[in-house]
């Protein structure tokens, strides 16, 4: 069946709420739940997921491949604290949402989403991270790299610009996809490139 709005939880207080606050702010609105995502191979018509971040935590969030070829052309919002939300964004969320926000700030930005507005983070002050320490974790070669990378250059370039071998500079992006916990040399990118200006300084 299909729905406007589908909730993946199991439960948790805050998320009850959620949707109740949901169901009451927005009765003409078809709004299900479900206890665990949903790996059938068949399609729904979705316009946004709510998903807790526990449910995705359980798989490294690999799960939200499926959630996408299940609900294609949805939005997917994961509720929930996580200490790179960049990550999640890179790989194709629409919008994080912690749970330290009032109900009502979080059922306005859940109807914001589904008007077409509102997108990336959306986390307290004292959960966000600066832009120069998501790439701390990085060495300096390694920051080098990724910025040709983000400014179009291929290994081969990379590895005649810093006098080293192609191989070397896979390894290097292989270091760099498993310090930024991604899993693609493009999500890397996409990473670097919205904080370029940071990485730049760095």
């Amino acid at each position: 069946m299909d729905q406007d709005i589908l909730i993946i939880h199991q439960h948790r207080l805050m998320l009850d709420m959620l949707e109740m606050g949901l169901k009451k702010q927005l009765p003409q609105l078809n709004i299900a739940t479900q206890l665990s995502i949903d790996t059938a191979q068949t399609t729904q018509e979705t316009k946004l997921v709510l998903i807790d971040i526990e449910q995705l935590n359980k798989v490294s969030f690999r799960n939200l491949g499926p959630l996408v070829n299940r609900h294609p052309g949805a939005r997917i919002v994961v509720l929930g604290s996580h200490a790179r939300p960049e990550v999640l964004l890179a790989r194709g969320v629409h919008t994080v949402i912690d749970l330290n926000h009032s109900l009502d700030d979080t059922v306005k930005r859940v109807e914001s989403i589904l008007a077409g507005r509102g997108s990336g983070l959306m986390v307290c002050k004292e959960f966000e991270q600066s832009s120069s320490s998501i790439f701390d974790c990085l060495s300096e070669r390694e920051r080098l790299v990724l910025r040709e990378l983000c400014c179009g250059q291929k290994s081969v370039n990379i590895a005649t610009k810093l006098d080293i071998s192609p191989q070397t500079v896979h390894s290097y992006v292989s270091r760099i996809c498993t310090k930024l916990n991604v899993e693609t040399r493009q999500e890397s990118v996409f990473l670097g490139m919205r904080h370029f200006e940071a990485l730049q300084a760095m």
